[in-house]
């Protein structure tokens, strides 16, 4: 009876929290204000470009250009105000005069590139008049800049890349981390089955973890290819994304995944592959749209979504394998699996639940982006595998004893994982459609003149 009631008070504590916490005002990096002003007028040319965002950005993993109305283009040296991380400067070096669009590129803390333009004028001819100083190299087009639109259109407003979800990055993501994570999963219970861990299957947990992690590896270079400004892979760049938080948070999943695989495949440690792979899976919760939305709330809570799921699904792959090897076992491992997995699936569900409030503004959201149908679809997907649990638990698991029974749980368990890979493949591409827009204000905007 106790464990009844903590778990209903800790469900309606979930629930408490995800309704009173207000989503996050970002869900990437938005640009707060500007020097020159978003449609302001000068008296003369700006000395530079002040850009002030949300979230800390990094120089060398931005880009900003001034086009003017007589065609020339200027791609600005970027750095951080000494002062303010949160700070983009560009010395224009050039007398600037007409209709100018200033045109940025940043990368958000969720790893997705967002870009964004705004103009104003200067009083004189059109066009840019002199380059005083190399500081500014030019640009052939303002296409240089990936997701803007051309000068003349009106557009204050930052967006996410007008580009499609990357499939083969999504696949990589989805398919890599459910793989890592079953791998995991089943040692965790080959490694607490006391006298039956003999019958943990090395070969198998092995095997899930090497694709995981093969897979991981993948999905890291697809990864920095959709985020790179020109679309390939260079030296630069990928040494740039190395100083930012997103690209060393993603490095160090990468080190924890291939440690895991040296700790099981070579030095054949159990344990220590185990706590590594956790470690990797704990990392895996601190990347993607957790990094940029209510950080401090959603990061925790994707760790529990991650870690509930690779016990529910590493119970299943143990359960099944039991059962093809030892009947007697099978019938003991059913009850704790049973007893684990209904704590794995409370988890999921109000981690999921808390993430969904999180994310989504409303519930409509659910039917009018991308994003929020991906969310339905887990959301069907996860009530299938309660209605299995359910199932399991409380018509099989109790006469598990008879053969027949024992038959239909193992075709169970077989469908139940089919329906779990396909959430899987829902949650790589999740990773990368972006969440629904928060309605928010105009950005501020700083006075007129130059800086």
């Amino acid at each position: 009876m106790n464990r009844r009631r903590w778990l209903k008070a800790a469900a309606i504590a979930f629930c408490i929290i995800g309704l009173a916490t207000p989503r996050a005002a970002f869900a990437h990096a938005t640009l707060l204000r500007s020097t020159p002003a978003a449609n302001s007028r000068l008296d003369k040319s700006p000395d530079g470009i002040r850009l002030v965002f949300s979230e800390q950005v990094v120089p060398s993993l931005s880009q900003i250009a001034v086009v003017c109305s007589g065609g020339d283009s200027l791609q600005l040296k970027v750095a951080n105000d000494p002062h303010d991380v949160h700070v983009l400067v560009g010395p224009v070096g050039a007398q600037l005069a007409g209709s100018c669009r200033v045109l940025w590129r940043v990368l958000s803390a969720d790893g997705h590139p967002v870009s964004g333009n705004f103009a104003f004028d200067v009083a004189g001819d059109s066009g840019v008049a002199s380059r005083t100083t190399p500081v500014a190299a030019p640009v052939s087009s303002p296409d240089s800049i990936r997701g803007v639109t051309a000068p003349g259109t009106a557009d204050t407003t930052p967006n996410a890349e007008d580009k499609p979800v990357p499939v083969f990055a999504s696949l990589f993501r989805g398919v890599g981390l459910g793989a890592f994570m079953a791998g995991v999963g089943i040692l965790f219970f080959g490694l607490t089955a006391g006298e039956r861990r003999a019958l943990t299957p090395g070969a198998v947990v092995t095997s899930l973890i090497a694709v995981g992690t093969l897979l991981l590896v993948a999905h890291a270079f697809a990864w920095v290819e959709h985020v790179s400004p020109t679309g390939h892979l260079t030296g630069s760049f990928v040494s740039s994304l190395l100083d930012s938080t997103v690209g060393r948070v993603e490095l160090g999943r990468l080190i924890f995944a291939v440690l895991t695989l040296w700790a099981i495949a070579l030095a054949r440690h159990r344990r220590i592959a185990l706590g590594l792979g956790i470690a990797c899976i704990v990392l895996s919760g601190a990347v993607g749209h957790p990094a940029a939305i209510h950080p401090l709330l959603a990061i925790p809570t994707k760790i529990i979504h991650l870690l509930a799921a690779t016990t529910w699904i590493g119970g299943l792959l143990w359960l099944a394998w039991v059962a093809s090897r030892d009947m007697e076992a099978c019938r003991i491992e059913a009850r704790r699996v049973s007893s684990i997995a209904l704590v794995a699936v409370i988890a999921i569900f109000l981690s999921g639940l808390l993430q969904a409030f999180l994310f989504l503004n409303t519930p409509s959201d659910l039917f009018r982006y991308d994003y929020g149908k991906l969310v339905f679809s887990k959301i069907v997907g996860l009530l299938i595998l309660i209605g299995f649990g359910i199932y399991n638990k409380y018509r099989l698991v109790p006469r598990v004893e008879a053969i027949e029974v024992q038959k239909k749980l193992s075709r169970s368990v077989k469908l139940e994982m089919a329906v779990m890979t396909l959430v899987f493949l829902i949650s790589g591409f999740l990773a990368y459609v972006p969440t629904p827009p928060v309605p928010q204000r105009a950005p501020t905007t700083m006075t007129g003149s130059s800086q």
